[in-house]
């Protein structure tokens, strides 16, 4: 039987489509990487001698007077003085630390360590106006990646006094219906605390007007989620952080797929307008009208709030701009076992690419998406819960919201594809 010509001619018309598409998306990801990767000049030493505040996680380090050694080298070659060092601690991981640099008169104050150490400066420093800088030494370092960050220190500690900066939002995040305990320290009451010791006379904390956080609050500058992502980080052993990297989350995810499905009630507070594509992809996350907020129900594995949206290999939510004001909500629910999880890796691929996942009814793997200026997730039973990769025990609800242009942070200057060309 001949196929008729007609069809033939969609086909290839679709896949050229499809190559073009995926083509210039590859293309623009490789351009924007490219001169994110370009490091900006240091200040201008002549302004006087900067000395940078540093938060350092330690436990991060082999060595860390190395570590220190390395870093205050990179600082007076960039015209710097000596940098002032805090270390964290298992009772304040940074949120204090970065309250006290600021307080001290810090110009820049720079967290050195992963997504851990970096959110809990970030609280210290929300709504400060003092420029911080990242030194990206953790297993993840996903805010510095979505930054376009160098791995390097000396490299980092570049772009940390340069002069190129961002306004970046940052999450807070409330649990409630625990049942295990968090075995970290909410950074809203460590913030407040640090503020609160100080003199009455130099307390300049921000107003409950400012976004202030409250004190069982975590910050959260990457992401939030409950469910699967949950369990995965729940299980991941630091030892094999150390040891594997990434690897570590992949053999704690592959332990976490045969998790229950989770249901909830899912509350978008003042989402944004829902324009599905012309062919309905399945991919929105829409629900009955409640005044400026929409309520509906999901069945999925893992529910997530997102405030940038690039992984390691994976493009979580291609729509996360880190400066828009906005969360982005994202539920992925998968059956058939490894089928259905097959069915969510490739499109969570297919988003590096620029194409949008395509939810049909016999889909064994769901990805669907809604960006809102704040949400909530209340779920039947508690669910392991988790925030920029620490696991943070279980709860029922999880209640998120946005502080917009809460951070001023140092990052690469962006260059033109053109000025990229050698020669």
């Amino acid at each position: 039987m001949s196929i008729p010509k007609w069809l033939v001619a969609a086909v290839l018309g679709a896949s050229a489509i499809g190559a073009g598409r995926a083509a210039v998306a590859l293309t623009r990801r490789a351009r924007r990487r490219s001169a994110l990767s370009v490091p900006s000049p240091p200040a201008d030493p002549a302004e006087g001698l900067l000395r940078p505040w540093i938060v350092m996680n330690p436990s991060k380090h082999e060595d860390p007077a190395a570590f220190r050694a390395l870093v205050d080298r990179a600082a007076m070659d960039l015209g710097a003085g000596p940098p002032h060092w805090l270390e964290t601690t298992r009772e304040d991981p940074g949120a204090g630390q970065a309250v006290e640099a600021v307080s001290r008169g810090a110009a820049v104050v720079i967290a050195a360590g992963g997504d851990g150490t970096v959110r809990a400066v970030a609280a210290g420093m929300a709504g400060s106006g003092v420029r911080m800088g990242i030194l990206p030494v953790g297993t993840g370092n996903v805010l510095a990646g979505n930054l376009g960050l160098p791995d390097d220190p000396a490299a980092a500690m570049a772009v940390a006094l340069g002069e190129y900066h961002r306004n970046v939002d940052l999450t807070w995040v409330r649990l409630d219906g625990v049942e295990e305990a968090s075995p970290l320290p909410a950074e809203g009451g460590l913030v407040l605390a640090a503020h609160a010791a100080r003199p009455l006379e130099a307390q300049t904390g921000p107003g409950a007007g400012d976004g202030a956080p409250a004190p069982d609050e975590y910050a959260c500058a990457v992401v939030a989620g409950m469910g699967f992502d949950g369990r995965t980080m729940a299980g991941t052993h630091a030892a094999l952080k150390k040891q594997f990297g990434w690897i570590a989350y992949v053999l704690a995810g592959l332990g976490s797929i045969g998790a229950p499905r989770l249901s909830a009630r899912l509350t978008l507070r003042s989402p944004e307008a829902w324009e599905p594509a012309p062919i309905d992809a399945g991919d929105g996350l829409v629900g009955t009208p409640r005044g400026d907020d929409e309520v509906t129900r999901v069945e999925a594995r893992s529910v997530m709030f997102a405030n940038c949206g690039e992984l390691k290999f994976l493009l979580l939510a291609p729509d996360a701009n880190l400066s828009d004001g906005l969360i982005d909500v994202i539920a992925v629910d998968a059956q058939a076992g490894l089928l259905g999880w097959a069915d969510v890796t490739w499109k969570f691929l297919g988003q590096l690419v620029g194409l949008r996942p395509l939810n049909l009814p016999v889909s064994t793997g769901t990805v669907a998406f809604r960006q809102a200026r704040g949400a909530s997730v209340v779920a039947q039973a508690a669910q392991a819960v988790q925030v920029d990769g620490d696991a943070l025990g279980t709860a029922r609800a999880m209640r998120v919201r946005i502080q917009p242009d809460a951070l001023d942070v140092a990052v690469p200057a962006e260059r033109t594809w053109m000025e990229l060309l050698p020669g």
